[in-house]
C-alpha cells in the first residue's frame, strides 16, 4: 500500500526549507530516473526525441537528454519557449553540449513527452493537442514526464492525452493518475526518488494506492474447527434470483463457513447452499440488493432493520428510498455501487444531481463529498480503478481487469465481502481484500478478453494462495 498524493507543491518545499535540498539537485534526481528508466527499454545508439515544455517538466525532459546524449541519439523539440529559470538554465546546458534542437517532429525510437506536469490546470491550445495526437499515432516506445501531457490535476482529460508506455511520476504518486480516465493513459507506473528516500519525502496522506501484495485472504491455520468459526453469509434473493445464486457461490468459496439465501421461491441451488424464508438467528451479515427488483416493505424491514448485523449493500437498493432510512439507522454498513447507482445514491442523499459522466471525471471528488457525510459507511465505488472510502480515507484498487466487465460480476464481488466480514474482517478490511481476491482471481485465467464469466471468478479464487 503507498500514499497517493493530490498535489506536492508542498512537499518539494519541505525539501527545500527543512532539508536543504536545492531545486537544481531535486532536477537531477529527477531527470537521473527518468533517463534510468529509458536505458531500460532500450538500446544504446537509439534516437530518443524530447518533447519539452515551458516549465520545469520541461527542464526535467532537458536534463535528461543531457544525461544520455552520446550513449543515444537525442533530441529536443521544443513547441513552447522556456519561461522557467530552471527551464531555461537547463537549456542552456543542453547547448553548450551540442544536442540538437529541432523544429519540427522527427522520427524517433523512442518519445519522451515533458510538456505539462502534474500541476496542469488551464486549457490547452489546439497546436499542443494536434501535437498530441500526432505523437499518440508514432511508433516507439512513449515515456511520460511525471504525468501523460493533458491529464490535468484532478485525472481530467479536456480532449486529447500522451498515450504512455512508462508514467515517471516525480517525488510520489498522485490522484491524477489514478482516475478511471487516465488509466487508459499512464501505462506503468514508476516513482522518482528525489535526493531523498519516498518515507523522508511523504507526509501524511488519506489516499492510498493497493497492491496485490496487500491481499489477506482467510486462510485457515487452526487445526480444530467447524463450520460455525467461520461465519454465517445470508444473501437476500429478490427478481432475479441468478444474482443471488452467484453472490452466495462467491461467499461460500471464500471461506464462509455457511451461506444461505433468503427467498420465497427459488430453484435450482447449488446443494452447498441453505435455503431459507427468514434471517437466521446466527447470521454474521446480510447481502442484499443484487437482482433484488421490488419487495415488499414489512419483508425489508425484517431483513435490512430489524437487527443490528452487518450490511452489504448493492445494486437496486440504491434507486429505492428505503436506502435512506437505512443510511441513517444502520453505522455497519457497506456500499458497493457502480458509477450510475452512485449518481443515484448521491441524488437521494441530496450530495450531488450529476450524470454518469460528470461523476466518472470526476470520481475522487464525489467519493470524498459522500465519505465526509457518511465517514462510518464503507463506500466501494466500482470502476477500472475501484475506489474504496472510510472514515474520510480513501484506498485505490488500480488492478482492475477489463475481463470483469460482465453482468454478475458485480454479485461475486458482494458476495466476497460478505464472505470476509462474516469471517471476522472489519467492513473496510473486507472490502479491500474482497476487491483485491476478485481482480487478483482473473489476472493468471488464460481466457479471452471476452470470455469470463462471474463463475470463472468464483472458481480463479480456489487458486489465488498457489503461487
Amino acid at each position: 500500500m503507498k500514499k497517493v498524493f493530490y498535489a506536492l507543491e508542498d512537499l518539494d518545499k519541505r525539501c527545500y526549507e527543512e532539508f536543504y535540498l536545492s531545486e537544481d539537485l531535486l532536477m537531477e534526481h529527477a531527470a537521473q530516473e527518468l533517463s534510468k528508466q529509458i536505458r531500460k527499454r532500450l538500446k544504446k545508439g537509439k534516437k530518443i526525441l524530447y518533447i519539452c515544455g515551458s516549465g520545469n517538466n520541461g527542464a526535467d525532459g532537458i536534463a535528461s537528454a543531457r544525461i544520455l546524449h552520446k550513449d543515444y541519439e537525442v533530441a529536443l523539440f521544443m513547441p513552447l519557449s522556456q519561461k522557467s529559470q530552471m527551464a531555461k538554465l537547463q537549456l542552456k546546458r543542453a547547448k553548450a553540449l551540442g544536442i540538437k534542437l529541432l523544429t519540427h517532429l522527427e522520427e524517433a525510437d523512442c518519445y519522451v513527452d515533458c510538456l505539462f506536469g502534474s500541476g496542469f490546470k488551464k486549457q490547452m491550445s489546439e497546436e499542443i493537442s494536434f501535437l498530441i495526437h500526432t505523437l499518440n499515432q508514432k511508433i516507439g516506445i512513449k515515456i511520460a514526464c511525471d504525468i501523460p501531457s493533458g491529464i490535468d490535476v484532478d485525472g481530467y482529460i479536456q480532449n486529447e492525452a500522451f498515450n504512455a508506455d512508462v508514467t515517471v511520476s516525480m517525488g510520489a504518486l498522485k490522484e491524477a493518475l489514478y482516475s478511471d480516465i487516465a488509466k487508459e493513459y499512464v501505462g506503468m507506473i514508476k516513482v522518482a526518488n528525489l535526493g531523498v528516500s519516498r518515507q523522508v519525502y511523504e507526509t501524511n496522506s488519506d489516499v492510498f494506492v493497493l497492491e496485490k501484495e496487500d491481499l489477506k485472504l482467510p486462510v485457515r491455520a487452526k487445526k480444530n474447527t467447524h463450520k460455525g468459526e467461520f461465519g454465517h453469509t445470508c444473501i437476500l434473493s429478490g427478481e432475479k434470483s441468478g444474482a443471488s445464486i452467484l453472490s452466495a457461490t462467491a461467499a461460500f468459496n471464500l471461506g464462509s463457513g455457511l451461506v444461505s439465501i433468503i427467498a420465497k421461491e427459488i430453484e435450482n441451488i447449488p446443494p452447498f447452499l441453505i435455503k431459507t424464508h427468514h434471517l437466521p438467528h446466527n447470521a454474521s451479515v446480510v447481502v442484499a440488493g443484487m437482482g433484488l427488483g421490488e419487495i415488499e416493505s414489512e419483508l425489508l424491514y425484517e431483513y435490512l432493520l430489524s437487527h443490528s448485523k452487518p450490511l452489504v449493500i448493492d445494486a437496486d437498493l440504491f434507486y429505492q428510498e428505503v436506502i435512506l432510512e437505512i443510511l441513517e439507522k444502520k453505522k455497519n454498513i457497506v456500499l458497493t455501487p457502480h458509477p450510475k447507482e452512485f449518481c443515484a445514491l448521491l441524488k437521494l442523499t441530496n450530495l450531488a444531481q450529476i450524470s454518469v459522466n460528470e461523476l466518472q471525471n470526476h470520481r475522487m471528488r464525489y467519493v470524498k463529498m459522500f465519505a465526509k457525510k457518511y465517514p462510518h459507511i464503507t463506500l466501494l465505488l466500482k470502476g477500472a480503478n475501484t475506489l474504496i472510502t472510510h472514515k474520510e480515507k480513501v484506498y485505490i484498487n488500480p488492478l482492475g481487469d477489463t475481463r470483469l466487465s460482465k453482468g454478475g460480476s458485480g454479485d461475486v464481488l458482494a458476495g466476497f465481502i460478505g464472505s470476509l466480514i462474516a469471517q471476522g474482517y472489519t467492513n473496510l478490511e473486507a472490502s479491500i481484500h474482497a476487491s483485491l481476491a476478485h481482480v487478483l482471481s482473473v489476472k493468471k485465467m488464460k481466457l479471452a478478453s471476452y470470455a469470463l464469466n462471474p463463475l470463472d471468478i468464483c472458481e480463479g479464487i480456489k487458486w489465488l494462495q498457489k503461487k
